[in-house]
């Protein structure tokens, strides 16, 4: 294996590799935990790439000057993952960055896994290892060098060792000489001399003598490789370069001047970018990615100002996006304020930016855009963004609190449709305000109707107690939210389920009801559930329903295997009773699963 190659070969994919990113000011944990769960869905490759770049993203920014704090919470769930085989699937990207961040602390997780089975990780360790600047990561490949017979790999662990000791002798080319290789013709010499930017401490292309100079005489491809090269590893000297090629006529070199601005430029790059904010196509797309990555010190801020002063409702609407896609919340109130714009295009941004970012602190706003909207599609966008946000609080944290203290300062019709809001959000806090309004005549048929859209069964007892007197008029529509809700999918005991339905059957008066019940109870399997729906394979009326519901437990193989001799006489049942070809060659084809 030759290792600086691989090495350089991983680099040069960092290198070019676009950080785009947006300040994100949740705690690091939630960030983190949501980022590493979009890469471990391992079913859909374009997602996890994409997640990958996003988790980069987020390891760039907090790696950065002034984030100490957040870089070393962020290393430690990484550490932590790195040890978890559940997250195996992100453990060469959780490496990657690991090594990129130089954590101390990492040397002995990285360690293990040069004795991985994976090639991959194993290499990625040992690049990880060698960026990692603590004498118990030199230890690792010492120890590592000892044990090793292979020749190959032994070479790779003396160049890994020796890039950790001294870094300056593992032949990385300085700035000067890779301008200088830059300037002649052979293009296989560019591919050996780039990567070394990523080794480089602090390069400064404008400590070289006669940069501007020397860079103008390049050919357009090495000058786009250069100052793509100088964006990724911040050089903020470069900014000149990337001003100036802004300017050129060859579109090629226009765009990389506009994408370095993204990630080199500070105050002074906004109006050149903003003045091409609303061009079209590929070029318009790296303006505006440009100014999503801008991270200079009141980025958002500065943008926000350059929004306020503008006459144009088009350059605002991208500029909403662009705040959108930062992700600050210091734009909330910007967003909050375009609610009330004349413009229905910066009205729909707005509602389509805080339905993605936004918190409690605009939810009067947007209670304030729900009651006066001008028509259902309006209604329906600022409903959905309230339900949204409200969503995002667990219990714990007041979840519907913020709807329920809206409601209580609104006339009576506006309670009303409000109430239809907090049912769809849920929560002890909004729980216990509509039952109070179940005792209050003018309100109690839209608290009544707010249970009836509950997103779980917590509401079950209150739902079971109004539909089971017969003589109360909503018992029909309470027995329906009461089936939906219990067979939710949800987090308790079998015992606990079982019981639910056998209330629910007990409700259920018409023949819907009860198959309504018999095909979502799949949503609870177990054996006490199974057995829950066996009897009805012998109702005249409700046995192709209970054929359905027991082959949808026994496609769970995990559940099937378990209780297999229990189950394949009632997969029996099914193929002798169901008028359903498909559910009669599932029941088969269960049964022959080994």
């Amino acid at each position: 294996m030759n290792t600086m190659k691989s090495f350089r070969l991983l680099i040069v994919f960092l290198l070019f590799t676009a950080f785009a990113f947006a300040q994100d000011n949740r705690p690091v944990t939630e960030q983190y935990k949501e980022k590493l769960a979009a890469m471990l869905v391992s079913n859909d490759e374009a997602k996890v790439i994409a997640a990958q770049q996003d988790f980069q993203n987020l390891c760039f920014q907090l790696g950065t000057p002034g984030n100490e704090a957040k870089k070393k919470e962020l290393v430690v769930l990484m550490l932590k993952s790195l040890d978890d085989p559940d997250a195996a699937a992100a453990h060469f990207w959780l490496i990657r960055q690991v090594g990129r961040l130089g954590d101390g602390s990492a040397a002995t997780t990285l360690g293990k896994f040069l004795d991985s089975e994976d090639a991959i990780l194993r290499t990625e360790a040992l690049w990880a290892l060698a960026n990692v600047p603590d004498k118990a990561a030199e230890k690792n490949l010492a120890d590592k060098l000892t044990k090793e017979k292979d020749a190959e790999k032994i070479a790779a662990l003396k160049q890994a060792i020796q890039y950790h000791v001294v870094p300056e002798q593992v032949k990385i080319k300085p700035l000067d000489e890779i301008l200088t290789v830059l300037s002649g013709a052979d293009e296989k010499a560019w591919d050996t001399a780039l990567p070394s930017l990523a080794w480089l401490k602090d390069a400064k292309i404008a400590a070289v003598p006669k940069y501007k100079e020397r860079f103008a005489t390049l050919s357009p491809r090495a000058k786009v490789l250069l100052l793509d090269a100088l964006s990724v590893v911040r050089d903020h000297s470069a900014l000149p370069l990337a001003v100036e090629l802004t300017k050129s006529d060859d579109e090629s070199l226009k765009l990389a001047g506009y994408r370095a601005l993204g990630l080199l430029g500070d105050k002074s790059a906004l109006p050149l970018l903003v003045g091409k904010i609303r061009e079209k196509d590929a070029f318009g797309n790296t303006v505006r990615d440009s100014l999503c990555r801008l991270n200079f010190v009141g980025a958002d801020k500065a943008i926000i100002d350059l929004y306020e002063k503008s006459s144009d409702n088009g350059v605002k609407g991208e500029l909403l996006d662009v705040l959108r896609r930062r992700k600050g919340t210091v734009a909330l109130p910007i967003f909050a304020q375009a609610l009330n714009s004349d413009d229905t295009g910066l009205r729909s941004k707005a509602l389509g930016a805080l339905e993605n970012i936004g918190d409690a602190s605009v939810v009067p706003a947007l209670v304030d855009r729900f009651l006066r909207a001008e028509n259902t599609d309006v209604r329906g966008a600022a409903e959905r963004t309230i339900i949204t946000i409200c969503s995002r609080y667990d219990d714990e944290d007041g979840r519907g609190q913020h709807l329920c203290d809206e409601i209580a300062k609104r006339k009576l019709d506006e309670q009303r449709l409000l109430l239809s809001l907090l049912g769809r959000i849920g929560g002890t806090a909004s729980k216990k305000l509509v039952k109070e309004l179940l005792k209050n005549p003018a309100l109690a048929d839209a608290a009544f109707k707010a249970l009836c859209v509950w997103p779980d069964a917590s509401v079950a007892d209150e739902l079971y107690q109004i539909a089971s007197p017969p003589d109360d008029l909503r018992r029909n529509e309470a027995t329906k939210a009461y089936l939906r809700v219990v067979t939710l999918r949800s987090d308790r005991s079998p015992k606990d389920s079982l019981k639910l339905f056998e209330k629910g059957m007990q409700l259920a008066k018409s023949l819907d009801d009860k198959k309504f019940l018999l095909v979502r109870v799949e949503t609870a399997r177990s054996m006490e559930v199974f057995n829950f729906v066996v009897p009805y394979l012998d109702d005249a009326d409700l046995v192709q329903e209970a054929c359905r519901s027991v082959v949808d437990m026994a496609n769970d193989n995990t559940f099937y295997m378990g209780n297999r001799r229990k189950i394949d006489p009632i997969l029996d049942k099914v193929i002798e009773r169901s008028k359903d070809k498909n559910h009669i060659e599932r029941a088969k084809r269960y049964k022959d699963r080994r």
